[in-house]
């Protein structure tokens, strides 16, 4: 009786952790080379594998950005977060860029600069003479590099005049060693004010994997809080401009598959990530966004893996008439649109959710936030999921605006 009884409660156990998910007894171990750079208690630190370093100490840093070749990290320090710092990770140097920053510091795809925006005038900077920034325009309200590093596609920031707000243009500026206004080409003019239309910036620029378009958002209003912004499709000549959707101010919100013109996004008007949220895929120019959000349900963030398959981060749509009721948490979902099915990947307790999926090319890795909304751990798992293990412990949170977390704010992977 002793032994079956023993052998039933090591049964029960075993069960126990599988129904878990998140314990590594089960799970692969990260490969050395996976790399991040976190935030916890305010500071910044690197993990390489399996081995944890601090980099700073008693400072408020934010946004860490690896470079190309993942041997500096840029990140803001201070509440303001307009401080734009540069850490060298073999040496531990760490250089100040700007103290006027808008937060909009890139790394160029293929070489160490960084550029960033500091009242109104983009600039770019080598990491080895941080004090010797080159502006290359004025006027700017966002922008991001060109596929191949040899300049920016920009917007304008656009002014009230007493005549009404003016035209944002969207601008291709090339790398320089000093401004040069002759060099600058409008690309495009986004249309002006109408009751279907109207914009006083942009988002960042997003480019498919042909190069033969970009994705944009045109906003309102600076701010967050903007419950409708239209998400937009301009060809990299500036000859075909479309608008696609309306949908949150949420530029992680929208990605282009690794091949093709394929566009996924969140759709829905509103800034509640709780309600009226769905994924949908359209195929660029001709293609209609096709909705892949079962009813009752809303989705709040997704990550591309590989060509035909999207993760995303799902959960049910709180109610108008819940009223204080606690907001569903997230699991997720592997959605693959060609096919058009669905499955569930992971199985979190009812006290956390899953947030923030990314899937890293180089090593093939599906990463997650695992969160309460107190405390938050970093998942590591095989494509689609498999073998899940508990990666970084106690984060820090990022910012939550009515559940549209920005977990860039304190965690980046380096994967190339």
């Amino acid at each position: 009786m002793r032994v079956i009884k023993k052998a039933c409660l090591v049964m029960a156990a075993m069960t126990l952790l599988l129904s878990l998910g998140n314990l590594t007894a089960f799970a692969a171990k990260p490969p050395l080379s996976l790399k991040a750079a976190f935030v916890r208690g305010g500071d910044l630190w690197i993990k390489t594998g399996g081995v944890e370093q601090r980099l700073t100490k008693g400072q408020y840093i934010r946004s860490p950005k690896w470079s190309i070749d993942g041997k500096w990290i840029a990140y803001t320090r201070g509440q303001e977060g307009r401080e734009v710092w540069l850490w060298h990770v073999p040496t531990g140097q760490n250089h100040l860029v700007t103290s006027a920053g808008d937060g909009s510091y890139q790394w160029a795809p293929n070489q160490d600069i960084v550029a960033f925006v500091a009242e109104q005038k983009l600039n770019w900077i080598h990491p080895d003479k941080p004090d010797k920034p080159v502006e290359v325009a004025p006027g700017i309200g966002n922008y991001s590099w060109l596929p191949n590093g040899s300049g920016f596609i920009a917007s304008t920031a656009a002014e009230l005049l007493p005549s009404g707000w003016t035209q944002v243009r969207i601008l291709e500026i090339p790398l320089t060693d000093k401004a040069d206004p002759k060099s600058i080409k409008t690309l495009y003019v986004l249309p002006k004010q109408s009751n279907g239309f109207f914009a006083v910036g942009t988002s960042i620029f997003k480019f498919s994997a042909t190069g033969r378009w970009i994705a944009f958002l045109a906003t309102p209003t600076a701010s967050l809080s903007a419950d409708s912004n239209t998400l937009c499709v301009l060809s990299s000549d500036g000859a075909v401009f479309n608008k696609v959707d309306e949908m949150a101010n949420n530029d992680q919100w929208f990605n282009w598959a690794e091949q093709d013109n394929t566009l996924a996004y969140i759709g829905g008007v509103g800034r509640e990530a709780t309600s009226n949220k769905q994924l949908k895929v359209i195929e660029v120019p001709d293609g209609k966004p096709v909705s892949y959000t079962p009813s009752g349900f809303v989705d709040q963030s997704f990550t591309w893996q590989g060509a035909k398959s999207i993760v995303v981060s799902r959960a049910k749509e709180l109610q108008a008439s819940s009223g204080t009721a606690a907001k569903p948490f997230p699991f997720l979902v592997e959605v693959k649109p060609d096919k058009e099915r669905s499955k569930r990947v992971t199985q979190p307790s009812n006290a956390q959710g899953d947030f923030n999926p990314q899937f890293l090319s180089k090593p093939q890795r599906l990463t997650w936030v695992r969160s309460n909304r107190t405390t938050a751990s970093v998942m590591v798992a095989e494509k689609e999921g498999k073998q899940p293990s508990v990666w970084i412990t106690n984060i820090d949170l990022g910012a939550n605006f009515n559940e549209q977390w920005r977990w860039s704010d304190v965690l980046s992977f380096y994967s190339r």
